[in-house]
């Protein structure tokens, strides 16, 4: 085709084989991958086609239409677009080449050109372009040593995890672009591990029929984010006996009798095999452990996975730009932390404003972190790199981090910019905040943004539901209404309200981090709407302005 070596080929495709197949194919020739979200959306391909200068993009072939159409309307004339799938009828892709993904592989294969194994540890092979909470995506760029190194940290703490045993599958789900999935596909296939692929969508036999992709592929181990377990946990909870019947009283009791086993370092023989049977059935019979990263699991979610699910839960900590690595839990810890440091990985703390005035009862700062995984920099980001990159190699994460004196357990309490001062001089943690609230029976996953205003000593919040959560609420507090005219009322609201300080109250939260109003909405935060980012984080400064009348109403309401 023409290319050279380090030329950029981008992949805008959602996670299937092909995708980590075309990107080892990639650096057999040394070219370097550029992925992109699918669900960054186009414009984010484009920004990424053209800063990157990409020769080619690989996609699927429904899409080669838009993409064709965008990219001769920004000027991008000479790249070839590679196509999965089939084409739409009367597909009119322009004046760009477009060849199927099948025949360029049959094109290598019948090629006189050799395979290259890539000996320089400092060679570029990967650019991954992330979503962030404002501007443009980021390209993170990654030599092969970063990689390498990157996925030995992470192996040595899986080992530890769930040990190494023959005929291991593992289920690929998560976006192949997102660091987390990619990086374990990777080690998945040094481990000699079968690597077969789902969707988030048809996962649990709760939202697939007649199986979902845990029970038919029986993984040994699964990564997730918040969310995926989120949704997991509500699923089986809303199958439980009700609350009052014998059965229910029997799920407690041997919950209750579990967590206490637990944490004594005791398993529950009787209770596993009487109760707990069916829905540790749903993850495939075969499970050894769990990881979850990308944004903190709630408390109740980690101990509730530890109880009824039977399985290790570890919480992790990393980014793109250390290739996943800087903290993973040891086997068996119910603590709602990151977990302890990644062999190669340093960190230090960093004063900020809110924390330099004490380390008791431990030290906390903005955690800089530094090893032989990290990133070489953003691309064509000079500036940006250098605002996150301290002299002797320290990445600035952003976020805010505890460091227990003496288990070195790492715990993230907040970011140094989503730490907001209220009018008694406190400060707010608004993720942490967000992460307990969503526990609340009326949310749906990821369904909670709280609003702090400088200028008032108490907090709200935007809480998304469904007809099914909110009709079930107001039949339980006795509250009138029909869906979803209820969301409306300000009693339903005032309920809600209620019900979540109540919840904060149980979880030890200080008075001034207790929900005092709430709007409940029947909306989407989706990457589509520019709500949330393609990580389902919050965009603060997009909902301020979607909700700006909402929020202004919440605060006026003493």
């Amino acid at each position: 085709m023409g290319f050279k070596k380090g030329s950029k080929v981008a992949i805008f495709e959602d996670t299937r084989w092909e995708w980590i197949t075309s990107m080892l194919g990639l650096w057999t020739q040394e070219y370097v991958g550029v992925t992109v979200y699918a669900n960054l959306g186009y414009d984010a391909l484009v920004y990424a086609l053209k800063e990157a200068e990409c020769g080619a993009i690989i996609c699927n072939g429904a899409n080669v239409p838009r993409v064709a159409k965008l990219m001769s309307d920004f000027g991008i004339k000479e790249s070839v677009i590679i196509y999965l799938d089939e084409l739409p009828a009367n597909c009119d892709a322009g004046a760009h080449k477009v060849l199927p993904w099948k025949t360029v592989v049959d094109m290598g294969a019948a090629s006189s050109r050799d395979y290259s194994i890539i000996t320089n540890n400092d060679q570029d092979v990967l650019i991954m372009y992330t979503s962030g909470t404002t501007g443009n995506p980021k390209g993170v760029c990654h030599s092969i040593g970063a990689l390498t190194q990157g996925s030995r940290g992470l192996n040595d703490r899986l080992t530890d995890l769930i040990g190494h045993e023959e005929e291991e599958t593992y289920l690929s789900y998560l976006p192949a672009a997102h660091v987390f999935e990619f990086i374990c596909e990777c080690i998945m296939l040094g481990r000699g591990t079968v690597v077969c692929f789902g969707s988030p969508r048809t996962l649990t036999d709760l939202f697939a029929r007649p199986a979902g992709d845990i029970t038919t592929f029986k993984p040994f181990f699964l990564i997730g984010v918040p969310r995926i377990f989120e949704t997991i946990k509500k699923g089986a909870e809303g199958k439980l006996p009700p609350v009052g019947t014998v059965k229910r009283a029997l799920f407690d009791r041997a919950y209750a009798s579990r967590l206490a086993a637990l944490k004594e370092g005791y398993d529950t023989p009787f209770w596993n095999e009487k109760v707990f049977k069916i829905p540790r059935a749903m993850m495939g019979g075969k499970m050894r452990g769990i990881c979850s990263g990308g944004a903190p699991l709630a408390h109740k979610t980690q101990e509730w996975m530890n109880v009824v699910i039977g399985q290790p839960v570890a919480q992790g900590y990393g980014m793109t730009e250390t290739v996943c690595n800087t903290t993973v839990q040891r086997t068996g810890e119910l603590n709602c932390v990151a977990g302890q440091l990644l062999k190669g990985v340093e960190v230090c703390l960093l004063d900020t404003e809110t924390y330099k005035h004490t380390d008791k009862p431990n030290p906390r700062g903005e955690l800089l972190v530094r090893g032989k995984f990290m990133f070489k920099g953003y691309y064509k980001q000079e500036k940006m790199t250098k605002e996150c990159m301290l002299e002797g190699g320290w990445l600035r994460t952003g976020d805010v981090a505890e460091i227990d004196k003496v288990s070195g357990q790492v715990q993230i309490i907040g970011r140094v910019k989503a730490l907001v001062k209220n009018a008694l001089g406190e400060y707010i943690a608004l993720e942490n905040l967000e992460a307990l609230y969503c526990q609340h029976p009326i949310s749906i996953p990821n369904g909670v943004c709280v609003v702090a205003d400088s200028h008032k000593s108490y907090i709200t919040a935007l809480v998304l539901t469904d007809e099914s959560k909110a009709m079930a609420f107001a039949h339980e507090n006795n509250l009138k209404g029909s869906w979803p005219d209820i969301l409306k009322t300000k009693e339903f609201n005032a309920a809600v309200a209620a019900s979540m300080a109540a919840l904060g109250k149980k979880e030890k939260l200080m008075p001034f981090e207790l929900l005092k109003y709430v709007q409940v909405l029947n909306d989407e935060w989706t990457p589509e709407n520019n709500l949330v980012t393609a990580s389902l984080k919050v965009r603060r400064t997009e909902i301020d302005k979607h909700y700006a009348e909402t929020i202004k109403q919440l605060f006026a309401a003493d």
